[in-house]
This record gives structure tokens, C-alpha cells and sequence, in this order.
């Protein structure tokens, strides 16, 4: 019979730990971004923006403390699970599922999708010639996706209110 690896004991004293609240985001995360992934596989993407909110459009800068502590809570569930999922959670579905997650608890955020193009040569990115990202803010917190952001050139945004 093997042994289970050490790093499975670590993991799960960790999860243990966490309070009922909290395990449960992180079972309400990893569902969020299996839906996401899927929504992204299965659905043309005009059908999928048409549930993001108006476009070219910003929810406000300012949120009430309570509402910025939730959005906090929620993007350290994402970036926390995210990794572990059997599927890949890059920006999109990592943006999707926090976006999903705020409008169920009534709370307001934005969506940005941005491009870069890249020179011949660019160390980073050095097969493709343009590269997509998606971020997601909630007033002035970036939920998930927010590092890096500059480098991209914003193509569509999606507020909406609570």
C-alpha cells in the first residue's frame, strides 16, 4: 500500500483549519471556474458578453468597506484554487468566476479584457504574436488579474451594478 504524499497532510491540516465560511468559498470557487471554463468552451462569446453587463461601461471607484472585504476574500479564494482545478483557470475563467461570485452577493465590479502585441524576439512571449488578458475590479481592488495589466491595451470593459 503507498503512503500518501506529506504535502497531502499539510494541505488538508490547512483546509482544516480554515472556518466553515471560508472552505465553503473555496468549494463555491472551484465550482464558479469549472462553470466559467466551460461557458468559454460551450458558449460564443457574444452570447457570453451579453451576461457580463453593458459594455464599455465602469462600476464606480468606491465601495462600502463590507463589499471591498468580500471582493478581497473572494480573489484570494480564486488565486487559491485556481492552480489546483484539473482544468486550465488562466485570467478569463478566474475573472468570470469572481464576476459571478460578486454579482450573486450583490456587489458591483467591472470586467476588462485587453491585447498586447508583441515584437519579434520578445523573450516572454516568443511564439505568439499577441497575447489576451481579463482582469476583474471591484472599486479600487483588482479581484484577479490585475498584475501585469498595464502591459495591455483595453479592448472592452463590462460594469455592472449591483
Amino acid at each position: 500500500m503507498n503512503a500518501l504524499p506529506p504535502f497531502f497532510f499539510t494541505r488538508l491540516h490547512k483546509l482544516a483549519a480554515l472556518s466553515r465560511a471560508d472552505r465553503w468559498l473555496l468549494v463555491e470557487v472551484f465550482v464558479l471556474l469549472g462553470v466559467a471554463w466551460l461557458a468559454l468552451r460551450l458558449d460564443p462569446f457574444r452570447r457570453l458578453a451579453r451576461g457580463l453587463g453593458p459594455l464599455q461601461s465602469e462600476t464606480a471607484r468606491e465601495v462600502p468597506p463590507a463589499q471591498l472585504q468580500q471582493a478581497r476574500r473572494v480573489g484570494l479564494a480564486i488565486a487559491r484554487v485556481a492552480p489546483r482545478t484539473p482544468w486550465e483557470s488562466n485570467c478569463f475563467p478566474q475573472a468570470l468566476a469572481a464576476k459571478f461570485w460578486l454579482r450573486r452577493h450583490g456587489i458591483a465590479s467591472t470586467l476588462y479584457l485587453g491585447v498586447a502585441l508583441h515584437k519579434a524576439g520578445d523573450e516572454e512571449f516568443p511564439a505568439t504574436p499577441m497575447t489576451a488578458h481579463a482582469w476583474l475590479r471591484c472599486g479600487p481592488l483588482f479581484v484577479s488579474g490585475g498584475q501585469g495589466r498595464e502591459r495591455f491595451t483595453l479592448v472592452a470593459c463590462f460594469g455592472e451594478g449591483a
